[in-house]
């Protein structure tokens, strides 16, 4: 049985560019004088991540996700976490399948954290540093069950998510390239491949998102996939995109007959630390058309069970994907992050 979403609302494009630029402003390179600042001014939330698809088992996937000062937005925040003041609470999830005890965390940014307000220098009490100015950035974790030393080369091709008017949020992601080990329980596994690094900052404003996925698969050593789609209110569509990029194309946004839906969920809805109740998709399925109206990729997938918590106010986990790509056939781990509270 499929489940898809009642009738959607779409408002039309040139009102919703009005509001969010960000169309207007893809594919094209990366203006390396782009700012990755730690909370100020308007900006009372930050956000930077690191996501690693198509990781061999036992990891399946890695994403090292990071929020600086909690967000009005409903499904992003961790109200529990805040002991002090909003600003003041920053929250880590280095998550991988497999699910260390201590993947999430909550920390007061004057008392367990050294941020450079450039950005260029961010650790995390002892559970995580992220170094380095654009293109080169260096991610290390120390002392726990499962640690890591990757470094990060970021390429000029970005996907621009968001650009509210007025620069009350935005949201880019880069194509990067990484290398470097993993160590679990003393055991190193050489890993290298394609990557992201992301950057979000937003002001004291709530956004009634009722429903967020955001997947990326590596489609080969050059190319990589980004599915987002965002649901508001009574159903209305925020965004429904796949974005395609390489490291020698800086890619396009795919939006006609784009389709997800799923097949059958997980059996037992969650209840998230805050209290929000999600159900989490078990075989799913997704598709966009390129610009002349035929398949651009068809997806497949089924969830590898690997859903960690702290995905901002969600959960983000790996899937086995099989399908076609411009009409090639392939297959691989897929990177999933899910918050549904509809």
């Amino acid at each position: 049985m499929t489940f898809p979403l009642s009738r959607q609302i779409h408002f039309p494009t040139q009102m919703v560019d009005l509001i969010d630029h960000s169309r207007l402003n893809h594919s094209i390179p990366f203006n390396p004088n782009t700012e990755i600042h730690t909370p100020q001014g308007k900006y009372t939330c930050v956000h930077y991540g690191m996501m690693f698809p198509n990781l061999s088992a036992p990891f399946n996937f890695l994403n090292l996700l990071v929020v600086v000062g909690q967000p009005k937005i409903k499904l992003f925040k961790n109200e529990h976490l805040i002991k002090t003041s909003a600003i003041d609470t920053a929250n880590v999830l280095v998550g991988t399948a497999i699910g260390t005890p201590d993947h999430f965390n909550g920390y007061s940014v004057k008392n367990d954290c050294e941020l450079m307000s450039n950005g260029s220098s961010l650790r995390f009490a002892d559970d995580l540093l992220i170094e380095g100015k654009y293109p080169h950035f260096h991610a290390t974790r120390e002392g726990h069950d499962f640690n890591f030393d990757l470094k990060i080369e970021a390429t000029d091709k970005v996907a621009n998510f968001v650009e509210l008017v007025g620069g009350l949020y935005q949201h880019w992601s880069l194509l990067c390239k990484y290398e470097g080990f993993l160590d679990y329980k003393g055991k190193k596994t050489e890993v290298q491949g394609l990557c992201t690094y992301e950057y979000a900052r937003g002001a004291d404003i709530n956004l009634p998102m009722r429903f967020f996925t955001y997947q990326i698969i590596n489609i080969d050593e050059k190319t990589q996939v980004l599915l987002v789609e965002v649901i508001g209110p009574m159903n209305s569509v925020i965004q429904q995109r796949v974005y395609v990029r390489s490291l020698d194309d800086h890619g396009d946004i795919y939006e006609d007959g784009f389709n997800l839906s799923v097949q059958e969920f997980e059996q037992n809805r969650l209840t998230t630390p805050n209290g929000l109740s999600m159900r989490l998709p078990r075989q799913f399925s997704w598709t966009v058309l390129d610009k002349l109206g035929s398949p651009l990729i068809t997806i497949k997938g089924k969830s590898n069970q690997d859903f960690q918590y702290g995905m901002a106010g969600g959960y983000a986990g790996s899937y086995q994907y099989e399908g076609t790509f411009k009409g090639k056939s392939i297959e691989g781990t897929g990177y999933i992050e899910w918050l549904d509270i509809r």
